[in-house]
């Protein structure tokens, strides 16, 4: 039965307790992993130089203590299998709604498409 590596679950433990409750639930059926969970000043800062983030530090969700996003991919990891992140997708808003947490998911950006990203909202 799949479950969070050792190095995904302290990444998680990053996170709000609901997130922690949700991407727990997922891995109990999913394959995935955590790549982010909390991001400091200097991770923040290197995400939006490269592209990979259209916030600042103190703009983001990651930044605050404990994180209010994560950053979940699915198992084996190949970011240009784009099918493979809406499936996982689809299960963790899925299992969202039956935990009754509120969340959002990257994917529906308007100014970025970021399939693992997914965050409390509130």
């Amino acid at each position: 039965m799949p479950k969070l590596s050792a190095k995904s679950q302290a990444k998680l433990n990053t996170c709000h307790s609901d997130l922690i409750r949700l991407i727990e639930a997922v891995a109990e059926t999913e394959k995935c992993a955590v790549i982010c969970g909390f991001r400091g000043r200097y991770e923040q800062e290197q995400a939006y130089r490269e592209g990979k983030s259209k916030a600042k530090f103190g703009q983001s969700k990651h930044n605050l203590k404990p994180s209010m996003a994560c950053d979940i991919v699915p198992l084996p990891l190949d970011w240009d299998n784009i099918p493979a992140f809406e499936r996982l997708g689809e299960k963790i808003m899925a299992k969202a709604k039956e935990l009754g947490i509120n969340i959002c998911w990257g994917r529906d950006f308007t100014n970025l498409k970021d399939y693992p990203h997914f965050e409390l909202i509130g």
